[in-house]
């Protein structure tokens, strides 16, 4: 049975809601709609009915030329934007955000920006990201991964179609492709509950929302409904869709059990949309307007992102109002229209071969790459600059060890130098440690080695999590100038404590394997963090968690070294400076707003009478204020954790009192 294709208007308007809801939902109500999800059913339902005519029309699918022409359809309007969006952003965004802006510009460009971005989202560090014009770029991601998983699909239909001798390519894709999505839904229920940021970005938690589709388009001939039902169905789904983001909150439930409310809501409208019925919603998803929005809703989708970025930098809002909400989506589709009708669809006319067009395709790509990659060149270059002028230059970047020299914390006004690292640099100014994977995110602890590797006098061992790990820059200075040899157990989010987390079991499971590692081990010292610093009244006092893994490591007679935690600020160190590159002190924090005093170290109940504890406070503050610039080095790169440049500097404070330690445990 041959399937019938024909307009369905109904589609476009199902695809300007949606657009529309993810907009307001991102711009009025800081949300995210489930918009997104219908995209991903509607194109599962378009591809697979139009893989299915080329079928029944040729006998065969031409994959090179489907693929070709689909990208001739979506990179244009991509490519334009994701262009326009990153020189746009490098004059309206904070400087420190170029490199992140660039490397998802490239992720977007070429269609992984969801990894990228389920990578960031286990990257603990990442996770503090400022975000980025590029961010929605993910669903398109997926979306294209689809269209190549789909293709494979059907080659794979066909194949088994020729074997089995028959002519039944309907019901081996229905078998295929609900076997699939029913894989994808259990893996993506499992995946959400495990790790949800995760999940959210994966390609395989969101195949079965694609399947769901294709599902539909091969058997919606063979569903019936009375006009009421359709009526019904309809206005069911439609109110669904709309309602879903109001009562659920997506962002953090989808996309397991909770995604089945857009996704059979599109269902519902798509069903229905067999049927034209009077006051219907196929009615509404019918009318003219909303059908001619929906053919501009992926440029819409793609424009409306940005603008509400930019908006929120250029006038430093955290909420928008009606009136400029309205003006953000009227501004949207007025790009989107002329992006359409100005760019793509001139664009789409220009009849040239399959070859022709996929040469002009790669060389395009060819230029976005090597361009995005020079530019990453010249941002390395400058940190190589940074890094020289650095070590050439102490008396002008003495950072915390200005408090040695002067017995007072200087400001950056105090030197003709600028001040380091560069802004541009300071969010990648972190330890190397990051950059080997020795801060790793699974329970078994991977174990990492620095300074003297041979012939050392000293074994120091660096435990903890991410807050540890910024002192590493620091010790390897020390350790490189007196023959130490550093050992480092580390795990984001995890703490040197035997405390049950609950908001990270998995820490528990780790530092239970650590304790094991470093009584085998057996170093001289235990560098870590003494307390929390995070202003939660939870952590006024030392954990007692901390307490015992000090009492336990006091029985296995291995001295310990407790360093106050850094203050966490309330926001991103580098937003202020970026707005006050000429006048720093204006980013300033009140002391008691991120230091306890007394800190909560010196006030501890129980210390172990080897461990050596050293106070940091005063390397970052004043009687009054705590600073963003210290010795003309920047203090931190996002709101709580220190740059490398600042923490080596830390070298000539910690060098005795880490001497004396290893010297007379």
């Amino acid at each position: 049975m041959e399937t019938k294709r024909r307009i369905r208007p109904e589609l476009e308007g199902l695809r300007a809601i949606a657009a529309l809801l993810v907009a307001v939902y991102h711009i009025w109500f800081n949300r995210v709609s489930g918009g997104v999800d219908v995209f991903f059913v509607v194109s599962g339902f378009l591809i697979t009915t139009s893989l299915l005519s080329m079928y029944q029309k040729n006998g065969k699918i031409f994959y090179f030329s489907y693929i070709v022409k689909l990208m001739k359809r979506l990179l244009p309007t991509a490519w334009l934007i994701g262009i326009t969006t990153f020189i746009a952003s490098l004059y309206l965004l904070p400087v420190f955000m170029k490199q992140q802006n660039l490397n998802e510009f490239l992720a977007s460009a070429f269609y992984f920006q969801n990894w990228r971005l389920a990578s960031d989202s286990v990257d603990y560090l990442a996770q503090n990201n400022t975000a980025s014009p590029f961010q929605h770029f993910w669903a398109l991601s997926i979306q294209f991964q689809f269209y190549l998983i789909w293709l494979l699909l059907f080659f794979i239909a066909l194949t088994v179609m020729r074997l089995v001798s028959g002519n039944h390519m309907k019901r081996v894709l229905i078998v295929l492709i609900s076997v699939i999505a029913a894989v994808s839904f259990g893996y993506s229920v499992y995946l959400t509950n495990v790790n949800q940021p995760v999940a959210y970005y994966h390609t395989f938690t969101r195949v079965w929302e694609f399947g769901i589709g294709g599902v539909l388009a091969l058997t919606i001939h063979k569903i019936v409904l009375s006009t009421r039902l359709a009526w019904l169905f309809g206005w069911t789904g439609l109110i669904g869709l709309i309602s879903c983001g109001i009562i659920l909150q997506v962002s953090e439930l989808f996309p397991g059990y909770a995604a089945l409310w857009p996704v059979l809501s599109a269902v519902l409208i798509i069903v229905a949309g067999n049927y034209s019925v009077n006051f219907s919603a196929f009615r509404l998803l019918s009318w003219k307007p909303l059908v001619a929005f929906g053919s501009i809703s992926y440029a819409f989708y793609l424009w409306h992102w940005p603008l509400l970025i930019f908006y929120y930098a250029v006038f430093d809002m955290e909420t928008v109002s009606v009136f400029h909400g309205l003006l953000i989506i009227i501004t949207a589709a007025v790009f989107a229209y002329m992006t359409i009708y100005g760019f793509e669809s001139p664009i789409r006319k220009v009849q040239l071969s399959i070859w022709k067009t996929a040469g002009i395709i790669a060389v395009f790509s060819a230029v976005i790459w090597i361009s995005t990659l020079s530019y990453q060149e010249i941002a390395l270059e400058s940190a190589s600059v940074n890094s020289e002028l650095l070590n050439e230059s102490f008396s002008t970047h003495p950072g915390a060890a200005t408090y040695l020299i002067d017995g007072r914390l200087t400001t950056v006004n105090e030197y003709e130098e600028p001040m380091l690292p560069s802004l541009e640099v300071a969010p990648k100014d972190m330890s190397e440690i990051y950059g080997d994977g020795c801060i790793y995110a699974k329970t078994e602890p991977k174990i990492c080695e620095y300074g003297a590797l041979e012939n050392y006098e000293y074994t120091v061992a660096l435990v903890g999590g991410s807050h540890s790990a910024q002192w590493q820059p620091m010790l390897a200075e020390v350790a490189d100038e007196h023959n130490i040899k550093i050992v480092t157990y580390l795990k984001g989010n995890c703490r040197f404590s035997f405390e049950d987390s609950l908001d990270f079991p998995e820490c528990d499971v780790w530092f239970e394997k650590v304790t094991n590692l470093l009584v085998e081990l057996n170093p001289d010292l235990i560098f870590t963090v003494g307390d929390v610093g995070e202003m939660k009244e939870e952590f006024d006092t030392v954990p007692e968690g901390f307490i015992e893994a000090w009492k336990f490591f006091e029985k296995q007679d291995i001295p310990l070294f407790l360093v106050q935690d850094t203050p966490w600020y309330k926001e991103n160190n580098l937003i202020c400076l970026s707005e006050n590159a000429d006048a720093p002190e204006n980013c300033k924090k009140k002391k008691e707003e991120v230091f306890r005093d007394p800190s909560p170290l010196s006030q501890v109940d129980y210390l172990p009478e080897s461990a050596t504890t050293i106070e940091v406070a005063e390397y970052f503050c004043d009687d009054e204020y705590c600073h963003s610039v210290v010795g003309n080095i920047i203090t931190h790169f996002d709101n709580n954790h220190i740059t490398a440049t600042f923490a080596k500097s830390f070298a000539p404070v910690f060098e005795k009192p880490l001497l004396e330690a290893l010297e007379n445990p």
